[in-house]
């Protein structure tokens, strides 16, 4: 009896019934410890399985686990999958732990903690302030503000606002009113924003090809490409070169995602190199 009791045990902590606490070393200055909030929808969350490996830490970054409304949100190791996908969907693999690693390469001596509030599916309105998303979102980099310094937001999304025109229409003031509540919430009017392009592949699946979808397609793309004329302290990432998981085109192969984390990391970079 005793030996299946265990061999139960073990299966229930293998397939991850059980999750363990893992340690965590968060550093003791908050200037050695760079915080990047993750928000948009599924190409930023992941649109990808995992693949062996992926659940293995990444060194020197961290990841904040969701936790619900009075409960207190906890650091653990930077490994896939990072994002809460609410509610029962397949843990994903997306560009968050790329852009880190990419951060990290020049930075000796500093963690990177990732904030990973995506939500699948989501149009900007349902991702905007006023949503409970929006509120997860910045409860828990409140929370994560406590131990280290908040660096900069990372979003993808858009592919749910090409339904239909009113959403389309409404895509530009939508993005621009919600990097100015993040600012303003966070208490950052300067926070990097830093945006990415849907897919050029998006538009070319059967499911998305309809010349009206196109059309709204490439609005979606143009807008995110002019943010920086238009907001200051924003980056463009372009998405040119990359390909598709599935024959549906909607969402990044992994090695795409690699690519974009990236992108991230160097738009990123190129920012606060400019005059």
């Amino acid at each position: 009896m005793r030996a299946k009791a265990f061999l139960f045990l073990a299966v229930i902590l293998i397939t991850g019934g059980l999750r363990a606490e893992e340690p965590v070393n968060i550093p003791s200055s908050k200037e050695n410890f760079h915080l990047f909030l993750l928000m948009g929808q599924s190409n930023m969350s992941g649109g990808v399985g995992l693949a062996a490996g992926d659940t293995k830490p990444v060194p020197s970054v961290m990841k904040m686990r969701y936790a619900k409304e009075g409960e207190e949100p906890k650091w653990a190791p930077g490994a896939h999958p990072l994002h809460p996908r609410r509610p029962n969907k397949k843990a994903r693999f997306g560009p968050g732990l790329s852009f880190a690693e990419a951060y990290l390469a020049d930075k000796p001596g500093v963690t990177v903690g990732l904030i990973p509030m995506a939500w699948g599916g989501r149009s900007i309105a349902q991702l905007s302030k006023g949503s409970e998303i929006y509120g997860d979102a910045i409860r828990h980099t409140k929370a994560a503000i406590q131990s280290g310094t908040l660096k900069g937001v990372l979003w993808h999304q858009g592919e749910s606002d090409t339904v239909e025109q009113t959403r389309s229409d409404a895509y530009e003031n939508r993005l621009h009113r919600l990097i100015e509540d993040v600012r303003e919430d966070l208490g950052n009017p300067q926070l990097p924003f830093i945006a990415g392009n849907l897919a050029e592949f998006y538009g070319t699946g059967k499911d998305h090809k309809a010349p009206d979808r196109v059309t709204r397609i490439t609005k979606i793309k143009e807008i995110l490409r002019r943010l920086p004329e238009k907001v200051p302290h924003t980056g463009f990432v372009e998405s040119n070169g990359c390909s598709p998981a599935a024959r549906a085109k909607v969402h990044f192969d992994r090695k795409s995602c690699l690519l974009m984390g990236k992108r991230y990391a160097k738009v990123y970079a190129d920012l606060f190199a400019q005059p």
